[in-house]
């Protein structure tokens, strides 16, 4: 599956596709990634992108999932938060 693939499914896919290990937190905030830097220079709905703080989340995330730890039912998903403060 593609990034745009990755970027379009439903959270509900995601979430059983990481906890088969069909695909893993990184690749699915890789995609994510991918996608803001295609599309954000034309909308600008990202001001402030970490991405290196991400993909180090999200490898912890996978680590977390391959130690067997109980998480939550949306744990590997990506969100992003607007930033409201002037």
């Amino acid at each position: 599956m593609g990034h745009s693939g990755i970027c379009f499914s439903t959270a509900v896919d995601l979430v059983g596709r990481i906890r088969k290990r069909e695909i893993s937190v990184r690749d699915v905030m890789e995609a994510h990634l991918a996608q803001i830097e295609h599309v954000n220079p034309k909308v600008n709905a990202i001001v402030t992108l970490v991405a290196e703080q991400a993909i180090g989340e999200a490898e912890q995330a996978d680590r977390t999932l391959a130690a067997g730890e109980a998480t939550g039912p949306l744990f590997g998903l990506p969100i992003a938060h607007k930033d409201l403060v002037e």
